[in-house]
């Protein structure tokens, strides 16, 4: 009897320890599910709102580099003549502009069959004598402003052409046209650091949904619904229906499992310029990628199943560390979209602005109000755009790219994109220095602490003088100002991000000037009477890098 009743207590008790582990292995597979389906959710929202903020700032280049490329058609010198010498040292300083915002590899002229009689930069590739009558859409750039994606080049490499034909502005005949040339990668490159998002994930396309950028490059130039391109794809008809949606003008989020990579969240948004959509630009991340780290986390629960509190709670954990892992990306992401937006949204306007004012100096108008509202003018774009670039250049987490270069020229080049104003004087120092450091980045830094400078003097008399000297293991350089000192209680938090002390400004200007020269294993530091800006980087930047 005893016997009986054991047997039938083990077998209880082997029941109760079966049910639990089948409890386990369901509480924990739905929890499973659960936490994969709300981080593709997430992920899914996430990166559409990376696709749409990439695609607005791609829009917003294409867009510029449009007007710049329509106003070196209607100038003076390209007017007067395609070929002779001021037009290409016209065309040469519009290259050096244009590449300090957006970098294009050439501009050429064209003429009235077609051939190019001038360019800019023939190191890469010589293309005067080319004749491009069977380029794609030749025909609609002797009409109007285009866009072309072609392989001109002997390098393979496919590139977009940016056009203006070039219209006699008195009779308006036909007399050859302007084209700007740049690879779609980078546009990207200059804003891929803003997001956290693997740049082998973006494709873009064209008009004519030929491909214009993407990981494999033996797919660039194809037709998406081409034999080589759908062999690549395997024939998906998902995918297939996915893109023709994006192809119709609608933004899409899908998410699929018969791609090439497996499960895949693909998010994808036409790109539309002049009310028309040009670009198609579509980001693929595998799922995999996302939910790798969570299926290794409950991996060693599976093994535990018949702990049920024990895995909730570790389950919990994991949800809570992702979570904490993503404040910071997230805020990035908000402040990247806000750059997104108000390169897009401003952007186009200054450009108007900016291209308008050019046009009224060229009137050589001899009057004192109007010159002295077009310098207003002038200041308050230069202002505007510094906002614009103050936040992107926050959130970009590009290497450094050093190289050996004068001090002096850096500093005159930063002084190049600012307005003195006629109250503050301003020394420059006498002596050389050389520094290795990244040219582009520093000039970053220069300019963010002279427009400081001249924000703090405003409308007094004021000086600003800048000093450079070296040691044995480091440069120095100061920048100091005669304005008004930095308050105590701001002293220890002027580098923080979002910390301002103006009404005007994001608070990100000097920040991402400690993140610069952070970058470059150096200090910088500020102290009153007078306030002075102090930066010091090593010597041997090239040998640490």
């Amino acid at each position: 009897m005893a016997l009986g009743k054991n047997k039938i207590l083990w077998a209880l008790l082997g029941i109760i320890i079966i049910s639990i582990i089948v409890i386990g292995f369901y509480v924990n597979d739905y929890t499973k599910n659960n936490i994969r389906q709300t981080l593709i959710e997430e992920h899914t929202d996430e990166q559409m709102i990376i696709t749409k903020g990439l695609a607005a700032s791609v829009s917003s280049e294409f867009q510029r580099l449009q007007m710049d490329v329509k106003t070196i058609a209607e100038s003076k010198q390209v007017q007067q003549s395609l070929t002779d010498k001021d037009t290409i040292d016209y065309i040469s300083k519009r290259w050096n502009d244009i590449n300090s915002v957006t970098k294009i590899s050439d501009i050429f002229l064209v003429d009235k069959s077609l051939t190019v009689v001038s360019q800019v930069n023939d190191e890469r590739f010589r293309l005067v004598g080319l004749n491009l009558k069977n380029i794609q859409s030749s025909d609609e750039f002797m009409t109007k402003p285009g866009y072309s994606g072609e392989i001109i080049s002997s390098d393979g490499i496919y590139r977009v052409l940016v056009s203006s034909p070039i219209n006699d502005l008195d009779t308006g005949e036909f007399r050859g046209i302007v084209f700007a040339i740049l690879e779609p990668s980078e546009i990207i490159s200059k804003y891929i650091g803003i997001y956290e998002i693997d740049i082998a994930s973006i494709g873009i396309f064209d008009e004519n949904q030929k491909i214009l950028f993407a990981k494999n490059s033996d797919l660039l130039g194809k037709e998406f619904s081409g034999y080589f391109a759908q062999r690549y794809f395997g024939e998906n008809l998902e995918q297939n229906s996915h893109y023709e949606r994006i192809f119709s003008g609608n933004t899409e989020a899908f998410v699929y499992d018969s791609h090439r990579s497996g499960e895949v969240i693909s998010t994808g948004t036409p790109i539309s310029i002049e009310k028309e959509n040009r670009f198609f630009f579509i980001v693929t991340t595998p799922a995999k990628e996302i939910l790798g780290e969570i299926e290794s986390n409950l991996f060693v629960e599976d093994l535990k199943n018949n702990l049920i509190l024990f895995v909730i709670t570790i389950l919990f954990v994991v949800i809570i560390l992702k979570r904490a892992k993503s404040i910071e990306n997230e805020k990035l992401q908000v402040i990247g979209q806000l750059a997104s937006n108000i390169a897009h949204d401003i952007r186009n306007p200054l450009g108007t602005i900016r291209s308008s004012i050019t046009r009224i100096e060229k009137q050589e108008i001899e009057n004192d109000t109007i010159n002295q509202e077009t310098e207003r003018i002038k200041r308050s774009v230069a202002r505007m755009n510094h906002q614009i670039e103050g936040v992107l250049n926050y959130v970009r987490t590009t290497p450094l790219n050093v190289s050996e270069n004068s001090l002096n020229d850096l500093i005159k080049s930063g002084l190049n994109s600012l307005i003195i104003p006629k109250n503050i004087k301003l020394e420059i120092p006498k002596q050389d220095v050389v520094i290795h450091c990244d040219s582009d980045k520093l000039k970053v830094v220069i300019e963010n602490i002279l427009i400081n400078a001249i924000q703090s003097i405003d409308t007094q008399e004021g000086k600003i003088v800048i000093r450079t000297g070296e040691d044995d293991k480091e440069i120095t350089m100061s920048f100091e100002n005669s304005g008004p000192n930095i308050p105590e209680e701001a002293l220890s938090k002027i580098f923080m991000p979002l910390f301002t002390s103006k009404l005007k400004g994001t608070g990100l200007g000097l920040s991402s000037c400690y993140n610069i020269i952070s970058q470059h294993k150096g200090t910088i530091t500020v102290t009153n009477d007078p306030v002075t800006f102090t930066i010091k980087i090593p010597k041997n930047l090239r040998k640490e890098n």
